[in-house]
């Protein structure tokens, strides 16, 4: 059953892949955004969605849709508008969470069931993601809501430098430094799985609200996931452990990823909706990379600083055949 759908945002890596997927099963796609980047055969709505007063004025001049589907909503205030404004026009309201929001559960991936409030690691990030979440359930009533919570997202058009982290390192014959000793497990969904995921929940109309992690069942460590795009790029394994060589330096300031588990538990999403990712890893990042210009990879340049100095500690400390 084709379907009249309300994206908010929709013009960036996520939104415009989802875009194009609802289009290809003849959805009609009305996006609410500022405007800046135009998708052909959609309806354009322009606001700031910041702004309060100008997202309820769009909403009192627009019709009922099936579905309102938001992209972007980073925080209580962002979902507060939106669904102030859109939650009495739609029959089903679909948020794009992140795992982030779930607190550490030591030894395990977090489900569904478990306390949201953001890990210590993600920051204000995950606190705000959560904030946002909670506020749509507890809002919830003649307006199901349905929020899927992916880990680390990749794909064409990916605008996060990490899998072009990699290559274009792997492609000049640079060194990779991996966090600590590289055993941290992460976890990814290929964009395209997200919106699948999406088109599953479009065509199942919930009776309540519901929350579904989404992922690829499959878990790689972080030197993995180096030595994986490593092959896929065609280069030998660049990955090196920084171990402790690399001092103050945080992971983030000279790797794509924190040094912390990024993964979740997602039967729950096979189990109600039969949906399942298409895409593992090493099959994700291989069609990623085909849609990438190679000299562009090769030829960029790099800001390598901090992955030099950790380097430099590493061969000075290996020079006096020092072990860690």
């Amino acid at each position: 059953m084709l379907k009249n759908v309300l994206i908010i945002g929709g013009s960036g890596f996520v939104g415009s892949t989802l875009v194009r997927s609802l289009q290809d099963e003849g959805h009609n796609v009305t996006l609410l955004n500022r405007g800046n980047r135009l998708m052909a055969g959609t309806t354009q709505l322009v606001a700031d969605r910041n702004a309060e007063l100008e997202v309820k004025k769009i909403a009192e001049e627009t019709g009922r849709f099936d579905a309102v589907i938001d992209t972007s909503a980073y925080n209580q205030n962002h979902a507060e508008i939106a669904w102030n404004a859109f939650s009495q026009k739609t029959d089903h309201w679909i948020h794009l969470g992140s795992a982030s929001v779930y607190k550490e559960t030591p030894g395990r991936h977090p489900n569904e069931a478990d306390e949201i409030g953001g890990a210590a690691v993600w920051a204000e990030y995950g606190v705000e993601k959560s904030e946002a979440d909670s506020f749509l359930l507890a809002h919830a009533g003649q307006t199901p809501v349905t929020i899927l919570r992916p880990p680390y997202l990749y794909g064409p058009g990916n605008d996060n430098d990490r899998e072009t982290f990699v290559w274009s390192r792997a492609l000049q014959g640079r060194s990779i430094v991996v966090p600590s000793n590289g055993q941290t497990p992460i976890q990814f969904l290929h964009v395209e799985d997200l919106a699948g995921a999406i088109k599953s929940v479009l065509t199942h109309i919930p009776e309540k609200s519901a929350v579904y992690n989404v992922a690829s069942a499959d878990t790689v460590t972080l030197q993995d996931w180096v030595s994986i795009l490593s092959e896929i790029a065609g280069a030998k394994d660049r990955g090196v452990l920084a171990q402790s060589f690399s001092g103050s330096l945080k992971p983030r300031q000279y790797f794509p990823f924190r040094d912390y588990p990024c993964c979740v538990e997602v039967q729950s999403i096979s189990d109600a909706l039969g949906w399942k990712a298409r895409y593992d890893t090493e099959k994700g990042f291989l069609q990623t990379f085909s849609a990438h210009d190679i000299e562009d990879l090769r030829n960029r340049d790099l800001d390598t600083k901090n992955e030099d100095w950790i380097l430099g500690n590493i061969a000075q400390k290996k020079s006096l055949n020092w072990e860690p």
